[in-house]
């Protein structure tokens, strides 16, 4: 029984280390799917329609469920020609800002049609002021929820030393560490192999050995056999 519980806890050990090597690969997938699609400056990373942007400001501060604060994590999902045409007023969008050269996520307040096109305004729920009109199609998401206070590790998570230090560097060490393993693993396969050759051999040997008595005790009764009949 005591001998069961340190063989437990290595397989418990070799079921988590596994698990996080997966998960870290997983991580790893997300964030370089998302950073692949980001071809341009006005392209929102995204995983099968579904965005993640750190909040940089605190224009949409406020009260009300769907505000959020400068450091959280804004979960979007990503429009298109059909779903840009359900927005009303009152919805949160993003859409990349030229004269902050950044993206911003704000409330409709109005829409409007002029010369064929529509055109929606927005604002931050904690700024004076509204924002330059946008054509309907530079919506490029639309707000779905938020992780407070993320922001910040995120930003950190997708600049280069960030990126290093948490997600290449924990899958090399967690591919050294399973490279030792497998070696192990084969050093040990191969040695169980040898020993079991061996005792196969060893036990040929012994059969072999018996057969060889068995001849011989066989060629000695047949020689006394003989040295009696001449006797006789």
């Amino acid at each position: 029984m005591e001998k069961s519980k340190p063989k437990l806890a290595i397989r418990i050990a070799k079921i988590s280390l596994n698990t996080l090597f997966y998960l870290v690969i997983v991580l790893l997938l997300v964030f370089s799917l998302a950073n692949i699609q980001v071809k341009k400056e006005n392209d929102i990373a995204n995983v099968f329609g579904l965005g993640f942007l750190s909040v940089q400001s605190d224009s949409m501060s406020g009260t009300d469920e769907d505000s959020f604060e400068k450091g959280d994590i804004v979960f979007v999902k990503m429009l298109n020609d059909q779903s840009r045409q359900n927005l009303t007023v009152g919805d949160i969008v993003t859409y990349y800002d030229l004269t902050i050269r950044a993206f911003n996520t704000h409330r409709i307040i109005d829409t409007y049609t002029s010369d064929g096109s529509t055109y929606i305004i927005t604002q931050g729920d904690n700024t004076p002021g509204a924002d330059q009109p946008i054509r309907l199609s530079d919506a490029l998401a639309t707000y779905q929820s938020k992780v407070s206070g993320a922001g910040n590790a995120l930003d950190y998570l997708q600049s280069p030393t960030g990126f290093a230090l948490f997600v290449i560097l924990p899958v090399i060490v967690i591919l050294v560490f399973e490279g030792i393993i497998l070696a192990r693993n084969v050093l040990a396969l191969n040695k169980a192999k040898m020993e079991e050759k061996y005792a196969q051999e060893k036990e040929k040997s012994v059969v072999d050995l018996e057969a060889e008595k068995d001849k011989i005790r066989a060629q000695i009764m047949e020689e006394l056999k003989k040295n009696k009949e001449s006797d006789l």
